[in-house]
């Protein structure tokens, strides 16, 4: 069974595309990066019900505003973080995200995103479900799913710096 699992088409075509070195960057050394983020602040109990509830409305929001691009050269996905909108917006009313948090968080809701948008892509077109992710993080380190978790928690830091450098506090989540 075994033999069977390592010889298909879509275990080649997986082992293909973790092997290139835009997905390396691109989506393996931030999602295990984010993973090992999300696991330290959830076992220290600083994820709380909130921020959770806001990170799945938030998911559903990018969800929502996913859009194609189809040209003759390429197909391209455009998402639009609304997560980290939300870290803003949660800084403006002095309520403090972890900028770590709030790059695991970005990263994770822009990854699921994303294979959920090149899941019902290929479902919609009817092309072969087993390499659907391949385009999922191609740029590396010129994809949003790369910058986008680091610009979020880069902007959540200064923002913060700059609140307290003013003497004022913040709370919680």
């Amino acid at each position: 069974m075994l033999d069977q699992l390592l010889g298909s088409p879509a275990y080649q075509t997986f082992v293909d595309y973790l092997s290139r070195p835009e997905t390396s960057v691109g989506v393996l050394l931030p999602g295990v990066l984010s993973a090992v983020i999300l696991a330290y602040y959830a076992r220290a109990g600083k994820v709380s019900r909130r921020l959770q509830l806001l990170w799945v409305l938030t998911l559903g929001v990018t969800y929502y505003c996913a859009r194609w691009e189809l040209t003759s050269d390429a197909v391209r996905l455009y998402l639009f973080s609304a997560f980290s909108v939300a870290c803003l917006l949660l800084l403006f009313r002095r309520v403090y995200v972890p900028p770590a948090l709030a790059y695991a968080l970005t990263f994770l809701s822009l990854w699921l995103v994303d294979m959920a948008c090149a899941l019902l892509r290929t479902l919609e077109s009817g092309a072969p479900i087993l390499g659907f992710y391949v385009g999922v993080g191609a740029a590396g380190i010129r994809d949003a799913l790369f910058l986008l978790p680091l610009l979020t928690a880069a902007a959540v830091a200064y923002a913060a710096g700059r609140i307290w450098a003013r003497g004022e506090r913040l709370v919680a989540l």
